[in-house]
């Protein structure tokens, strides 16, 4: 039976507070505080029972597999850098220590809370870049993605942060964390099955969000928004970096920016983080002296329609794996800019082809019937590590994707939220509707008993730690309700 070649995990949001993989201290709630606090040094539960699952399933096979994070794997936008790499390395440790559960190779695919990490390592790709240039040679812009396989980077793309942390652990010495942005490709040996993975942001359309400024500021430039990936990014990437992945380092901006977004659905703080930050962006951009009012007003409209539809996103979705927006953002990206790559890269978009994705916090398996692709495309969703509401939302679960050596997929349920304080048991999520197991499922899923250790822990420590997140976001939105100025709803 085929090996687990590949394990894929995505919003592990280390270092967030509302992530299982990060322990909290709780205790008596101040006036000014929510009663809850980071442990960055203490491994949550979950965290080890994750890496322990990872170990169970792999240690009879001839080599570990690869790991591939598929973004907001640091939780960069709502918490600070020495917490989110604290925790970080406390996973290096368990997972890369005295007894390596993956293989020294760890891709990188950043995603928008960690996006900065992306943008500091083409920064350094390009530097290496014009270093081996000579003197007089006439240098190419700086790029905003990779391509596909790492083997097409010219200097190698590799997170220096996360290189770092990882070879400070014992063993480690060899680990190397490569880039790719915002979609990386693998290909089987015979050729025959292609599998992208993609953190998933640009499924949502406030990420594009820059682009359709400009079309609504400037008319006429363009008849439709970029469907070119390099132009995507290269159009939004100032945007995303800022409000999604350096507010942590904003000091009680940061914080206030949290209690907001821990409470989207109030039109008073809506009006007020739009007000706030187009205020902010035209101050900084000079734009109050080159728009006229009218352009003003059109922009603010825009953010609070757009500031809304956050409001209205995945994790406010709880009655669905994907929302219609989320139904129609992942068709676009998939018809657009990934499709246009697959065929500006490889000439051709291969037949036998699945797509891994996160950022939603809901995972599914499903298969898409899409235009440009020959066949029908596997779809599969990481789901993700945090609790971001204060109701059990059934939909929300963290998974690890698991990869044969032909790129087979499989996923495997580590928890998931359920009312009441039952756990719920680790198991392999169901294939599409018509689609039968495959015989490395199957095998997969003889070899996980929900009732013995370690499956059986983990899924306890799961529901404990679950419920505790629970308390914690009731616990910020009445923060937020005490802190909210007079006249606020």
């Amino acid at each position: 039976m085929s090996d687990i070649r590949y394990v894929i995990l995505s919003d592990l949001h280390f270092g967030a507070e509302n992530s299982v993989l990060t322990s909290l201290t709780e205790g008596p709630s101040s006036p000014a505080s929510t009663g809850f606090g980071t442990d960055a040094q203490r491994p949550s539960p979950v965290l080890s029972g994750l890496v322990d699952g990872i170990r169970e399933l792999t240690k009879d096979q001839d080599r570990p597999p690869t790991l591939i994070l598929a973004g907001d794997v640091l939780d960069l936008a709502l918490s600070i850098d020495e917490v989110c790499s604290t925790v970080y390395r406390l996973f290096a440790h368990i997972a890369f220590g005295d007894e390596p559960v993956f293989e020294p190779l760890i891709h990188y695919v950043p995603g928008n809370h960690d996006h900065h990490q992306w943008e500091v390592t083409r920064e350094s790709q390009y530097t290496a870049y014009v270093a081996s240039q000579a003197p007089d040679a006439t240098l190419v812009a700086p790029w905003h993605t990779t391509g596909l396989e790492h083997s097409a980077e010219r200097p190698e793309a590799s997170s220096a942060l996360l290189t770092a942390l990882s070879r400070s652990q014992a063993g480690g010495s060899a680990i190397n964390v490569r880039v790719a942005y915002p979609n990386l490709a693998l290909r089987s040996p015979d050729g025959r099955r292609s599998l992208v993975i993609s953190h998933g942001h640009f499924t949502e359309s406030i990420y594009s969000l820059m682009s359709r400024l400009r079309d609504v500021l400037y008319p006429g430039q363009r008849s439709k928004p970029p469907t070119d990936i390099a132009a995507l990014e290269e159009e939004n990437f100032a945007w995303i970096d800022f409000f999604w992945s350096t507010l942590g380092r904003s000091g009680q901006v940061g914080t206030d920016m949290g209690l907001i977004y821990a409470d989207l659905t109030s039109p008073t703080d809506i009006d007020a983080l739009v007000a706030n930050l187009v205020s902010a962006m035209l101050a900084k951009g000079k734009g109050h002296g080159l728009l006229h009012q009218a352009e003003e007003k059109a922009l603010n409209a825009i953010f609070k329609h757009e500031a809304n539809r956050v409001a209205r996103s995945e994790r406010s979705t709880p009655d669905a794996a994907l929302s219609a927006d989320g139904e129609t953002g992942l068709r676009e990206y998939l018809e657009g800019p990934v499709r246009n790559q697959l065929r500006q890269e490889w000439g051709e978009v291969p037949e036998n082809l699945s797509f891994v994705y996160g950022h939603t916090h809901k995972p599914f398996v499903r298969r898409e019937s899409l235009a440009g692709f020959p066949a029908p495309v596997d779809v599969v969703n990481t789901g993700g590590w945090v609790v971001d509401t204060s109701d059990p939302n059934v939909y929300q679960a963290g998974v690890a994707v698991l990869v044969s050596d032909d790129l087979d997929t499989a996923s495997l349920q580590f928890y998931r939220q359920a009312p009441g304080s039952a756990p719920s048991p680790v198991q392999l999520l169901d294939p599409p509707e018509g689609v039968e197991q495959s015989g490395w499922q199957k095998e997969l899923s003889s070899r996980i008993d929900p009732a013995r250790e370690p499956w059986s822990s983990l899924a306890q420590s799961a529901a404990e730690l679950v419920a505790q997140r629970h308390r914690l976001q009731d616990a910020t939105v009445a923060l937020r309700v005490a802190t909210r100025p007079a006249g606020g709803r």
